[in-house]
């Protein structure tokens, strides 16, 4: 008897199907770095979920590095917090002036 319970268990359990997970789509963020002058780096998490680092021709001219320090800063945070580069796109003639990169979360 416990065998027919136990084989009816298994069939029962195998024969439903299952939850299918209901997830969210994966989390991007992108990051645009303007370089004239001054630079800019604007990380977009979302609709009014912006955040802009400007590095200006005063610091950079003081140290050379502070640029590329910013960028290290801002990449090494997403980072840590799980996002992976999935990509980089430039923005045509001006691309020396603007450059976007594209993270993902998931």
């Amino acid at each position: 008897m416990k065998k027919l319970l136990i084989l009816s268990a298994c069939l029962l359990a195998l024969a439903s199907s299952p939850v299918a997970a209901q997830t969210s789509g994966p989390e991007v963020t992108t990051v645009s770095i303007y370089n004239g002058l001054d630079m800019q780096i604007v990380i977009t998490r979302g609709e009014g979920k912006s955040e802009v680092i400007v590095v200006s021709y005063k610091e950079s001219r003081k140290n050379p590095t502070v640029r590329e320090e910013a960028c290290q800063k801002v990449f090494a945070k997403l980072y840590q917090e799980g996002y992976t580069l999935k990509g980089t796109y430039g923005g045509g003639y001006n691309s020396h002036i603007e450059n976007t990169l594209l993270f993902i979360k998931g």
